[in-house]
């Protein structure tokens, strides 16, 4: 036999046993319904899809990948050798009677191999993590605690901040309980699918902030307020406040007034409205006081905006502008913000976005998952 044939004939073997090892091992990818749709990966949409649109595309480097729900999927395998990963299972609600109570489908339950036991053996949470979950939070996820108890390991989507702080703990919380189990990953961004970048900023007198969010409880709306006023009239787009009229506007809010720049509802896929935002803006603001690692401040800091930020929102990076709890510091550090030479606010966008390419990465993300779930799993 000829060596060029040999050399074909190995090559064809090898790829045939990979493929077979390949094939005995398949991931169950529990997560929120994406469709996912030809082109897809040059299209940023909300970060919740962007977590199963690249896991399909990561994960399949390892494993053969089966997409499905975390919120109306039951029983996928009986087989040992598969790997069941997503989020914690979430309840939007009742069936819309006022009737039905809470879910009964549990992902980690339903697919128990023994009926003695609490989970698959191969089970693994992927979710975002604080020490302390909002309400906001614990009322749409009706099996939490047991979920998390029966993981074998648990991918926390956090700011450093909130690894440390979960660490230290030392009581009876389901967090302090399964301390030992994660392994933190910060969100991500599709730098290549956000075209839209910030040219030039503002001259200082016509620089603004802006805020996107769902002004849940732990976003810190009021420190927000309290830390602009009399410095700057903070623009925010929130659907909370789609009843109000758009445009600069006094609100009434934890008892005090404030003027806001009111911008209803924030679409990511309309590029002439992120496109006007980017221009018009020169800062994000994020003031949370329990936020796993805000999507929107990646989003905007990715469109060469400028974070201002509490740690607690959980994005870390020596050329973001830190805030404290305190609004009157607050004031002063965002009044400096307004006049810095444009050459460091461009400086700063710049390294900004160069450590969003370096570590919030999907390939980084889905190599950290792979490799942990590879060292860990049963057969």
């Amino acid at each position: 036999m000829g060596e060029g044939r040999s050399r074909r004939l190995l090559a064809g073997q090898a790829r045939a046993l990979t493929a077979a090892a390949f094939m005995q091992r398949l991931l169950h990818f529990f997560w929120f319904n994406y469709h996912r749709r030809e082109g897809d990966e040059g299209i940023y949409q909300i970060g919740t899809y962007e977590i199963q649109k690249w896991a399909e595309r990561h994960l399949a480097r390892h494993y053969a990948v089966h997409s499905t729900s975390c919120i109306t999927q039951g029983r996928v395998t009986l087989s040992g050798s598969d790997v069941l990963i997503g989020h914690l299972s979430w309840d939007p609600g009742d069936d819309g009677t006022g009737k039905a109570g809470r879910s009964l489908r549990n992902w980690v339950y339903d697919n128990r191999l023994d009926p003695d036991a609490g989970s698959h053996p191969n089970t693994y949470i992927l979710t975002p993590w604080v020490p302390v979950f909002p309400p906001e939070w614990t009322e749409s996820m009706p099996h939490h605690e047991s979920q998390l108890e029966q993981a074998r390991v648990i991918f926390a989507i956090c700011g450093p901040i909130w690894h440390r702080e979960t660490l230290a703990l030392k009581d009876d919380t389901v967090q302090s309980r399964v301390k030992s189990k994660l392994v933190r990953l910060d969100m991500c961004v599709n730098l290549d699918a956000l075209k839209i970048r910030k040219t030039r900023f503002n001259p200082p007198g016509k620089r603004k902030l802006i805020h996107v969010s769902n002004l849940d409880s732990y976003k810190g709306f009021d420190l927000l307020l309290d830390s602009t006023r009399g410095v700057a009239v903070p623009s925010i787009g929130s659907k909370r406040l789609r009843g109000l009229e758009r445009g600069v506007r006094e609100i009434e809010e934890f008892g005090s007034k404030y003027t806001i720049n009111s911008l209803g509802s924030i679409n990511n896929r309309d590029d002439a409205q992120i496109a006007a935002l980017v221009a018009e803006h020169d800062f994000y603001i994020h003031t949370s006081t329990m936020d796993a690692q805000a999507t929107t401040i990646l989003e905007f800091a990715a469109r060469g905006l400028v974070p201002i930020v509490t740690p607690e929102s959980g994005f870390e990076c020596e050329d973001a502008i830190t805030l404290t709890r305190y609004p009157a510091k607050n004031r002063d550090i965002i009044a400096n913000a307004l006049v810095m030479p444009e050459e460091e606010l461009v400086h700063r966008a710049e390294r900004i976005r160069a450590k969003l390419a370096r570590d919030h990465s999907w390939d980084r993300f889905f190599d950290t998952i792979a490799r942990t779930i590879n060292e860990t799993c049963v057969s």
